[in-house]
């Protein structure tokens, strides 16, 4: 696909003529809310509007879905193939489909923004949650796009990081350590780090990303491993968090969130303790490194 803007398609002009949902944007860069639509009886043409949303707006958000853990796999499969969880899946439920879920009087330990899997060779190109068990009021999701925050930098900036790469590692979370014994964990955090693009090339819509995490896990710049690389990367990853490139997801009962993570951050809020929040989740398969742009 072209490179330039004017050459490339909205969402909304690569809608069929025959679609009945409707599409509110939830921000100017990032988001799209989309009603009117049984995610469990999809037509094709439903599925590949879709899917050109998702390009265009990076994370879309349904309403109301109360569709069963096999229909979501189904539903999921639009995508790529879900894969097997890492997370533990719940009695009944298709193995593709896992659950993060806190406890009452639990505390939520990951809270700041990430991207999942980036310490991955493929990481998980698209990834979705759909919310079961809510507190009260807060356990809102924030999503950012990195389309949005590399648009954004000074030129000078996007000459300085163009053709550099990121070293990425696993560490121990909150949930690695459910998903993975002690030796497995020693084994991943021992093994050689995986090499991504600083500055990414999105296929789907030609356009350039910033590809950084959490420091974490985006350990350092492999033609910077000095104070000066690790000060640009920490730059970038604030430059990421500014409110004109995410949205705030608050969550109702069977909300259902699909994004593309690899062109994202996002940040669960630890807000709700002592309550108890369960939301459902399927990873799609990474087929694909992350592009130099």
């Amino acid at each position: 696909m072209s490179n330039s803007p004017a050459e490339r398609r909205s969402y909304s002009e690569n809608l069929a003529s025959d679609q009945t949902f409707d599409i509110h944007p939830i921000t100017p860069r990032v988001g799209a809310e989309i009603g009117g639509i049984d995610l469990a009886q999809l037509t094709d043409a439903d599925a590949e509007a879709i899917r050109s949303i998702l390009v265009d707006r990076k994370a879309i958000v349904f309403r109301n879905q109360n569709i069963t853990t096999a229909q979501y796999a189904s539903f999921m499969r639009i995508f790529g193939d879900p894969v097997t969880e890492d997370l533990v899946a719940e009695p009944g439920n298709p193995p593709q489909v896992g659950a993060i879920h806190i406890r009452p009087d639990e505390r939520q330990r990951i809270n700041f923004w990430h991207m999942d899997h980036s310490f991955r060779d493929l990481p998980s190109p698209i990834l979705s949650l759909h919310a079961k068990i809510l507190p009260p009021c807060g356990g809102d999701t924030l999503f950012a796009s990195l389309e949005a925050a590399y648009d954004s930098l000074s030129e000078a900036t996007k000459k300085r990081i163009e053709g550099l790469h990121t070293l990425h590692k696993i560490t121990p979370t909150q949930n690695s350590k459910r998903r993975y014994t002690k030796e497995q964990m020693t084994g991943m955090e021992n093994a050689p780090s995986v090499r991504h693009p600083l500055v990414g090339l999105n296929p789907d819509n030609g356009r350039k990303f910033l590809f950084v995490n959490i420091p974490i896990y985006c350990r350092s710049i492999a033609e910077m491993q000095n104070e000066q690389g690790d000060a640009l990367l920490k730059k970038l990853y604030r430059h990421v968090q500014r409110p004109e490139f995410h949205f705030r997801l608050c969550w109702t009962p069977n909300t259902l969130v699909v994004w593309e993570n690899v062109h994202c951050l996002h940040y669960p809020v630890a807000d709700y303790f002592p309550h108890e929040r369960k939301l459902w989740r399927v990873a799609i398969k990474g087929t694909e490194r992350p592009a130099l742009a």
